[in-house]
């Protein structure tokens, strides 16, 4: 009797410390899932950039309306920021004047495709339609031609990201996802960027949502508090086509240096 109890008091303690070690696990992999820093299925898929500057890109997908469109644009330039708009084709199709608006302010667009699919569904050629009607529309309304390009819904193969960069697009996703869809109140949203802030970090929010809306001079003012600016993408990007040239250049002098020691 009293061995039993010890045995089933020694299998508590096992039970408990398994449990521990796999709480501790799921709690790694979920944080590195909100940073977006578990590796994607391409390297050339941004959902961060490593800086040791103090930047934050504020992006928006454009989809579904032009609510609070306006109230956004007013927002940004009140606070004189550039950021940058992933739109779909239809949408530029339907709202031309906001469309041209948006870059009139000096922000990006990168490309939403034509008509918000899920990409992984459809094949090479369809994705390339879907990501060229876009191209065209912005070079033949306003020529403009985009460098960056987010999956609908953040859904995403090798496929997809294959057919992107051939195209010459760098895929954008993002770190720091406010929920501000799912409505689960502005102060909710303001905690969820505040705490998850971080250095190249790439927020996503959306055109269409009132409570995003009035969270956002909040954050913005959360985000000069602690010091970022707030950046477009392209200003993210170029940190990382710096760190590359850095690279090159630091490999051509050791080259340079092994051939002059030998």
């Amino acid at each position: 009797m009293i061995y039993n109890l010890k045995l089933n008091a020694r299998n508590i303690k096992k039970g408990i410390i398994i449990i521990i070690i796999l709480a501790l696990i799921w709690a790694a992999l979920s944080y590195q899932i909100i940073q977006g820093v578990i590796s994607p299925v391409k390297e050339n898929v941004i959902y961060r950039v490593d800086t040791d500057k103090n930047l934050i890109s504020l992006t928006f997908d454009v989809v579904w309306s032009d609510e609070y469109t306006k109230d956004l644009l007013k927002i940004l330039e009140r606070y004189r920021l550039k950021t940058t708009f992933f739109v779909t084709g239809k949408w530029i199709e339907k709202y031309p004047e906001l469309t041209e608006e948006i870059l009139k302010q000096g922000h990006e667009i990168g490309n939403h495709t034509y008509s918000h699919a899920n990409l992984k569904s459809l094949s090479e050629e369809e994705i390339r339609e879907e990501i060229e009607r876009v191209d065209k529309l912005l070079l033949e309304k306003f020529d403009y031609k985009s460098e960056f390009f987010r999956p609908p819904f953040g859904e995403y193969d090798d496929k997809v990201v294959d057919v992107a960069q051939n195209m010459g697009y760098y895929t954008v996703l993002w770190s720091i996802e406010t929920g501000d869809w799912l409505s689960p109140g502005v102060d909710k949203i303001i905690d969820k960027v505040v705490k998850r802030a971080h250095r190249g970090g790439i927020i996503l929010m959306h055109n269409c949502y009132p409570q995003g809306i009035k969270a956002l001079p909040a954050v913005i003012h959360a985000m000069k508090l602690k010091r970022f600016t707030i950046t477009p993408v392209s200003e993210l990007i170029k940190e990382v086509e710096n760190k590359e040239d850095n690279k090159n250049d630091e490999r051509e002098i050791m080259g340079n240096n092994l051939e002059e020691s030998s």
